[in-house]
């Protein structure tokens, strides 16, 4: 097992190198250039002169190998430089809004599991009943309802029915947490019920699958508890295509929840892609591709270690 995970973590390594090449390059493939907007947005007309001091300025006209060289040895070093269109250091820039993100995402995984499981486990045990046909519309209609749509009849519900809106201005957990939750609970659970939909409807599809199987029919046979059987048995062994959608789904929250945060005015990582790209702001939107690519690299390790717990006849060599 500790040969595996230090095989695991060693491949990392060449992962996100391949995910920082691919990213580095093709921002300078991109059409557009960060110095003509920045001066666009200052005046109507600049010099060759000026736009090429403001290049030298950014490191613009080194070679390619040697721009590249020299941002991953910051890389190494836990550097990212500087931002190409705020001048502020990377760090923190992303710093805030990852934290953000996090919780956002940490509280919408909660909230998608505690739905997701039972409702999932409930609808298989009680397949083609009206149980079951109450909870497979309920997944349905959140796979269907776009999260900001959902954020937006919350916000709309609070103030037609409790003349009550939720905070428009981001609060960190350790400064007011009071004042954090009320904010970030509602898109936690506009997320969280389209996250627990596609939970779900996993939950139950492998639920069946398992409940059919052999060892479930002699575990029943020989007296077994039904709350043991479904625990012990049946639940640890449907958890693992579950497993893989949830740790899937965390990971994408860290950076796709770009409408979602607009509507309830969070300035998390999904924003602030999108403000990166706009601006070919090479070296943030750098960083921000090498941060999101770590977390689903990280994200997938610990599903693969968390394999291995949920069902014992799994064995890493």
């Amino acid at each position: 097992m500790g040969k595996y995970i230090l095989k695991r973590f060693l491949l990392m390594i060449p992962t996100l190198l391949g995910v920082a090449v691919l990213i580095f390059f093709l921002m300078r493939v991109v059409p557009g250039d960060i110095v003509e907007l920045r001066f666009s947005g200052e005046s109507s007309f600049a010099s060759k002169e000026m736009l090429d001091k403001e290049r030298a300025r950014f490191g613009l006209d080194r070679p390619l190998w040697r721009q590249f060289a020299e941002w991953m040895w910051g890389v190494v070093r836990f550097d990212f430089g500087t931002s190409m269109w705020t001048g502020s250091p990377i760090f923190e820039e992303i710093k805030l809004r990852f934290a953000l993100s996090l919780q956002l995402a940490i509280m919408a995984t909660i909230v998608a599991v505690l739905l997701a499981i039972p409702l999932g486990v409930l609808a298989a045990l009680r397949q083609d009943t009206w149980v079951d046909y109450v909870v497979r519309i309920f997944s349905i209609a959140g796979i269907a309802t776009p999260s900001f749509w959902l954020g937006i009849v919350f916000i709309l519900g609070l103030l037609i029915v409790f003349k009550w809106l939720p905070p428009m201005v981001y609060t960190p957990f350790w400064v007011d947490p009071w004042q954090n939750m009320l904010q970030l609970i509602w898109p936690a659970l506009a997320v969280g019920y389209r996250y627990s939909a596609v939970a779900t409807r996993m939950t139950r599809s492998a639920m069946l699958e398992v409940l059919r199987e052999d060892y479930i029919r002699t575990a029943r046979a020989k007296g077994l508890v039904e709350k043991l059987i479904l625990s012990r048995h049946a639940l640890k062994n449907a958890m693992l295509p579950v497993l893989t959608v949830v740790g899937i789904e965390f990971a994408f929250l860290m950076g796709g929840l770009v409408v979602t945060e607009q509507v309830f005015n969070l300035n998390g990582l999904g924003l602030l892609f999108v403000q990166s790209v706009a601006h070919r702001d090479y070296t943030l939107t750098q960083a921000l591709v090498l941060l999101v690519a770590s977390v689903f690299i990280v994200v997938n390790f610990v599903m693969d270690l968390m394999y291995a717990w949920l069902d014992p006849r799994i064995r890493y060599r």
